[in-house]
């Protein structure tokens, strides 16, 4: 399970702070800066040091200010880009006030960063910049948005991946990055239900619970079947919403039962003490799901009956999120139409097409995005990446680009797993280990 702690994440004090902090001596730029600035106790975190022009094989030296005196607390051989990744003890709330050394060299002297403040909360203390939409949110629930929210303030992105956890080796994604981390992990509850029954030797959910507990965001889609003819949710041959309305209805009996089972799986993520950020009846806006192009009024009042169901059965680890599809096409609906009455973040859902006759250059289209983040402070890039790739030749540092385009900037980039049609995951892309690598700790820089 140490697929999460191939790197730490660290924080400084303000948001100014996550901008480096630099000297300049003898020509040579030391720059540190953290990742983010603030973190709640045991969030992963780290130091990032480098030296302009790159330096290969520098000697850096990382020091913590402990009452009038500097410690030194890791020595680490900074890269072939010149920059050192050093992870942070966040076991203990509190400031750390921090500073880098760069060791002379036999034609460099020494270089002394100035000093940068990582912040430690506790728990307790995690209050989002925009407050949930349920009001008795668990603590995990509050602290996750409060980071996204910190994230967001730092200019920092987060690096997602799907998985398929309804495969026995549902981990293979992770595995592919040689012992990076993710900062988001995504799943679907239709494929957690399914693979709970087949006696995997490590549960899925458990595991879930584990990467989270390492310091994974949790991200959930469900392609729940269709409740008139118990087919896939890419059934299209029946989509009325509205007789979810009533659970005296045949497909509001099923549906409903279904959602309670799917609740159950999301309790025993908050008897873990974890959080999920749902992505409910996701891409509805699009034309294949069941529950596609719905009357606008249905489908929020429909979001709003599933909220009130999960909070009525105790359910309050859920950071609602409303996912809809890019609008890059014509049969693709204005995505802020269907905005649920209230969600605490939005997401979009886009892949370059890379047919035979697509635009050969790596894009990700975003329409419809700044429609909705008119309404939601927290958006994400919430499923992005090539469609139909055969070689995986699509390179994700597209999404850092095209991120800082965008307002606000996204909280996250998920990835998801090779399926039939292509590769998709960050290890099977060309260029997705050195995207990966040039976002410390899977946190991208924006700014």
């Amino acid at each position: 399970m140490g697929l999460l702690t191939g790197g730490l994440i660290a924080s400084g004090a303000t948001p100014a702070s996550a901008h480096p902090t630099s000297l300049e001596r003898g020509g040579t730029t030391l720059t540190v800066r953290l990742a983010p600035p603030v973190v709640t106790v045991g969030e992963p975190s780290v130091l990032v040091a480098g030296l302009s022009p790159a330096q290969s094989g520098r000697t850096f030296v990382v020091q913590r200010l402990v009452d009038t005196a500097w410690q030194s607390i890791a020595s680490v051989t900074g890269t072939t880009t010149g920059r050192a990744v050093v992870p942070l003890d966040t076991s203990s709330a509190g400031p750390q006030v921090l500073r880098v050394i760069a060791t002379a060299t036999p034609d460099l002297p020494r270089s002394i960063s100035p000093q940068v403040t990582l912040k430690v909360y506790t728990a307790a203390s995690c209050t989002p910049r925009v407050a949930l939409v349920d009001a008795d949110a668990t603590p995990a629930a509050r602290c996750l948005a409060a980071r996204l929210d910190r994230w967001r303030a730092a200019g920092l992105m987060g690096v997602g991946q799907q998985l398929n956890v309804s495969n026995s080796d549902y981990l293979a994604p992770l595995t592919a990055l040689s012992g990076r981390r993710v900062s988001v992990v995504g799943f679907d509850l239709e494929e957690l239900a399914a693979g709970e029954t087949y006696q995997f030797p490590d549960p899925p959910l458990k595991t879930l619970a584990a990467l989270a507990q390492q310091g994974a965001v949790l991200s959930a889609s469900w392609h729940t079947t269709n409740p008139h003819t118990q087919r896939p949710s890419w059934d299209r041959s029946w989509t009325s919403l509205d007789a979810l309305l009533s659970p005296d209805t045949p497909e509001g009996a099923r549906f409903w039962a279904d959602y309670d089972t799917k609740l159950g799986l999301l309790r025993q993520l908050q008897d873990a003490g974890v959080a999920v950020v749902l992505r409910a009846f996701h891409e509805a806006n699009g034309d294949w799901f069941w529950w596609a192009k719905p009357d606008p009024a249905t489908y929020r009042r429909l979001w709003t009956m599933m909220q009130r169901r999960a909070w009525d059965a105790g359910v309050h680890n859920v950071v609602w999120a409303y996912s809809f599809a890019a609008r890059s096409r014509a049969g693709i609906r204005a995505p802020d139409r269907l905005l649920p009455t209230r969600v605490d973040l939005a997401g979009i859902d886009s892949y370059d097409p890379e047919g035979p006759s697509a635009d050969p250059r790596d894009r990700l289209d975003v329409t419809g995005y700044a429609a909705v983040a008119e309404k939601v402070a927290r958006m994400a890039l919430s499923e992005v990446g090539p469609a139909d790739s055969a070689t995986g030749s699509w390179n994700p540092a597209v999404l850092s680009r095209v991120a800082r385009t965008v307002s606000p900037r996204p909280v996250w980039a998920m990835l998801w797993f090779d399926d039939a049609s292509g590769r998709k995951q960050i290890g099977s892309l060309s260029g997705g280990l050195r995207w990966l690598d040039s976002c410390p700790n899977a946190l991208c820089y924006l700014r």
